[in-house]
């Protein structure tokens, strides 16, 4: 189950328990289950739309709406086509301008797959990414679905995934041994599962039409935007976006709340760049999933998670514990009560996408192995 749960995370918000989300206009609901909700006010000239707040698998990376005097610059583009178009509509709802600009914050799926929706109703908008991060979309993200075009194999292989994992939570909804709570929780992502597949069809990337390696700025007299490369966080190609003016900090997946990433992601780097964006004053933080965060509290405690984590590991190691038995003997304990994960629901999301796959991201770390992207 832990790979088809891996697969689905980068084929493809979550929220953080008690956190409360900036109010959505009620006249515009959610169109369906498997899509983006509708944009909420963050700050003056400032939106973003997220994933409906209660679905843990086949995630959508937040969406960030930037109005500029002559346009509007996003922050990634959704997950799928479909989602573009969506953005696309509701950006031409909001504003009347056209998209200028799309700022891809890394090259997991669900945050660059919605270009070619966008491109579609505003085909001269630029493209911009990280050097690293276009490498990436190029050689993974257009190994998985096609450049420039649909590839109908990775579509039929997408097909069974996505069956095997609604199969899969069908028989988590009927299990005994897991709590009422995780059946119902598992019957109510099952149906989800088909609904985002149907989005999923037809994908293929657009690979950005400029990179840049340091910083790179859309200026305007109201909401410029700074794009930073912090470092190496979640992917090696992340990207973060800074508006001074409105003191908005949108992060990608360099934090995600309430449970972060941890797939093949070095604990060290992404600790450093942590702590560079606790440097920015920002007033509202747009994680890459999630509610926005008001201060730095969060922050920390990804920054205390990945530091126990390297010192109950470097311990596991020097006593000759395999990655398998220095996750066995991990305590868990802690995490979950920092990160709020009060039911078994919760602290099973926090273990499958947070916990295990850093523990072993730390340990090939700390052994001096390679950590692969994309693996």
């Amino acid at each position: 189950m832990r790979v088809t749960i891996a697969s689905l995370l980068f084929i493809a918000a979550m929220t953080v328990p008690g956190a409360k989300p900036e109010a959505a206009p009620a006249a515009r609901p959610t169109p369906c289950v498997g899509c983006l909700t509708a944009a909420q006010r963050v700050a003056y000239r400032v939106w973003y739309k997220s994933q409906p707040p209660r679905v843990w698998s086949a995630v959508i990376g937040n969406v960030g709406i930037i109005e500029q005097s002559d346009g509007v610059v996003l922050i990634d583009s959704g997950g799928s086509i479909p989602d573009g178009r969506d953005i696309a509509a509701e950006v031409a709802a909001l504003t009347g301008k056209p998209v200028k600009a799309i700022a891809i914050t890394h090259w997991h799926n669900d945050h660059p797959l919605g270009i070619p929706g966008i491109l579609e109703r505003f085909p001269k908008a630029r493209v911009i990414a990280t050097a690293e991060t276009a490498r990436m979309m190029r050689e993974i993200v257009g190994r998985n679905v096609g450049i420039g075009r649909n590839d109908v194999e990775m579509d039929r292989r997408r097909r069974e995934n996505f069956a095997a994992t609604e199969k899969q939570y069908r028989e988590n909804a009927l299990d005994p041994k897991l709590t009422a709570d995780e059946r119902r929780q598992f019957a109510i992502e099952a149906d989800y599962v088909p609904q985002r597949l149907a989005r999923q069809l037809g994908n293929y990337i657009v690979l950005p039409t400029e990179t840049f390696t340091d910083t790179l700025t859309i200026d305007d007299p109201l909401a410029p935007v700074q794009l930073h490369a912090p470092g190496r966080g979640n992917t090696g190609g992340d990207l973060v976006a800074w508006l001074p003016r409105q003191r908005v900090l949108f992060t990608g997946d360099v934090v995600v709340a309430p449970s972060p990433y941890g797939f093949n992601s070095p604990t060290h780097g992404w600790i450093a760049v942590l702590a560079r964006l606790k440097r920015f004053p920002f007033r509202r933080l747009v994680p890459g999933h999630g509610a926005v965060q008001r201060d730095t509290r969060y922050l920390d405690t990804m920054i205390w998670s990945m530091s126990d984590v390297d010192a109950q590991v470097d311990k596991a190691i020097a006593a000759g514990k395999t990655a398998e038995q220095a996750w066995e003997g991990f305590d868990k304990a802690a995490h979950a009560r920092r990160f709020a994960a009060q039911s078994p629901w919760e602290r099973r999301w926090l273990n499958d996408y947070w916990l295990e796959p850093i523990v072993g991201s730390a340990y090939r770390e700390l052994k001096g192995e390679p950590i692969v992207e994309g693996t």
